[in-house]
């Protein structure tokens, strides 16, 4: 057990971080969650509503993130549309834990690309794409690299907000500063951009530089290395695969 007297910190929501919590104690290592993100319904439904009252005229969904199938399945269940008219709808995951989201909300995935990054998004589509539809649900923070490079590679793609993400309220700043400055933690974790902007924020530069020379920093996905790499901290650990099981793997080997 590599991991073992290792205290790795958790950033991702609480109800998402069950799998890193559980891989990370299987090897042995002590898993402390500390949200650095909170998700909530949109300002107003207006743009998602008139989306799904066309969701037939749609030839794919794409959903990047878990929080955005389960705020897009709820709405329409809101809005009482038959799961037979959901089930319609073809869908393209990114990351296994997304299209294990979509499938347990009755939406057929046709397509989970290896890698997740808005070039290789539409690399890996090529030409199937161009002149379709595109809806694609997100958060009212993405960025545009995904919808950008698929427009480039010919599709019609239309964004709709389903959730907005914000920083997380309740955090003792000195207290947390503290923690991670003095060594606490070996390891910081990432698995969004603005999971990584929300930590940062909380960090004077000098409380931040002693924080890069404590802890190691680690990623899931390319977008969120690049955000971490932009607040000017290194990235010592990114997972091959986008998935919280993988980046625990790579940060046990990092340490075998």
């Amino acid at each position: 057990m590599t991991l073992r007297n290792r205290k790795i910190l958790v950033t991702r929501q609480q109800e998402r971080s069950g799998e890193m919590v559980r891989e990370i104690e299987i090897r042995g290592g002590n898993a402390v969650v500390v949200p650095m993100i909170a998700t909530g319904p949109p300002g107003a439904w207006t743009e998602c509503d008139a989306a799904i009252g066309r969701l037939g005229t749609y030839d794919v969904l794409l959903f990047t993130s878990v929080n955005a199938v389960e705020s897009f399945a709820g709405r329409t269940r809101t809005l009482g549309i038959p799961p037979a008219v959901l089930a319609r709808a073809p869908s393209v995951a990114v990351g296994e834990a997304t299209a294990a989201a979509l499938k347990g909300n009755g939406l057929p995935v046709i397509f989970v690309p290896e890698e997740f990054s808005g070039a290789s998004l539409a690399l890996a589509l090529g030409d199937s794409l161009a002149g379709k539809r595109v809806l694609l649900p997100r958060g009212n923070i993405a960025r545009d690299t995904v919808p950008d490079a698929l427009r480039q590679a010919g599709a019609l793609v239309e964004t709709v907000t389903v959730y907005e993400t914000s920083a997380p309220e309740g955090i003792d700043r000195g207290s947390f500063v503290r923690r991670v400055v003095t060594g606490e933690f070996d390891v910081v974790t990432f698995a969004s951009p603005s999971a990584a902007a929300n930590f940062c924020a909380l960090f004077r530069p000098e409380e931040l530089r002693a924080a890069a020379d404590h802890a190691r920093i680690a990623v899931i996905g390319p977008s969120t290395a690049d955000a971490v790499r932009a607040l000017g901290l290194d990235v010592d650990i990114i997972a091959r695969e986008s998935t919280a099981r993988d980046l625990v793997r790579c940060i046990d080997e990092y340490y075998s």
